[in-house]
């Protein structure tokens, strides 16, 4: 190769008539090899870039960005990734009012211990399959990456049920202690008991921004305001009906069955609003 290349230089500096100056043919021979060899020395580590991608790409795994992306018609455990965050579990049900919802809320035995801290709120605790909340942080982005409803499901100790619906519900970030920033408007039979907390930041007995200790007054996690019509964190206390000492504690939502009574269930669910707007669609056509 280098042979040739001096033969080429020679061609060139003869036919410029300069045939008295080897020595500028073998440094012109010798930048060329430089130079050829940096160009293949690229070419080679594209080539290797280049058979990677296809192996990264078998490697990589997708995930949907919410039940309602991944498709599912049965209720059950499913990772979801939205930007911002790494990829989580999250339970999804279809049963209760429809597909595609996310439930961010679980409260059915007592099994759980809601009483928590600042930190065990943000990240979430308990089990999906049972008893949980999924975490401050999770609903933050969640609802702030694309648009979401809510759905909030009660159920007293008579197994009669009653729901409130929003359409526009968004949580704030850490910094604004994840205030309920927007819901929406208000559908359902339940009455609206959430109104109520809307703009206000979320507190813990050790996290109270608004400094009215309503998080240790009804031993719970929530909304606070002065201090609460809703409080889906509370006591689980068996029976429904409690003794006025224990007023506004259990898992209460004020506009159903008044602030002496704790439901036996309790779900809150978020969905992307994309899915009204596909089932328009498809009514329309």
């Amino acid at each position: 190769m280098k042979l040739f290349i001096i033969g080429v230089v020679l061609l060139g500096v003869f036919s410029n008539g300069q045939s008295h100056n080897l020595q500028m043919v073998y440094d012109k021979a010798d930048g060329l090899m430089t130079s050829l060899k940096t160009q293949l020395e690229e070419l080679k580590q594209r080539y290797l870039e280049v058979a990677e991608t296809p192996q990264k790409a078998v490697n990589q795994v997708l995930y949907p960005s919410s039940c309602l992306a991944a498709g599912i018609n049965t209720n059950g455990i499913h990772t979801i990734e939205v930007p911002g965050l790494k990829p989580f579990p999250v339970y999804c049900d279809t049963r209760l009012a429809g597909s595609g919802w996310t439930v961010i809320l679980r409260r059915r035995d007592g099994s759980e211990n809601f009483y928590r801290s600042w930190e065990e709120y943000s990240q979430g605790f308990g089990k999906l399959s049972g008893e949980f909340f999924l975490g401050l942080e999770k609903l933050h982005f969640l609802t702030t990456a694309e648009p979401y409803e809510l759905y909030v499901h009660i159920q007293d100790f008579y197994d009669d049920s009653r729901d409130a619906r929003y359409d526009n519900f968004v949580i704030g970030n850490a910094s604004s202690s994840y205030t309920l920033e927007t819901l929406g408007k208000y559908s359902g039979d339940a009455g609206d008991s959430l109104a109520y907390h809307k703009g206000k930041p979320f507190s813990t007995f050790d996290h109270d921004v608004l400094g009215h200790g309503c998080a240790r007054r009804y031993v719970g996690a929530w909304w606070y305001d002065q201090c609460q019509r809703s409080n889906l964190n509370g006591q689980y206390l068996d029976g429904g009906r409690f003794e006025a000492k224990l007023s506004g504690r259990g898992i209460t939502w004020m506009s159903w069955r008044g602030y002496d009574y704790g439901y036996k269930f309790a779900q809150m669910m978020i969905r992307p609003k994309c899915f009204n707007n596909l089932q328009r669609q498809r009514q329309s056509n």
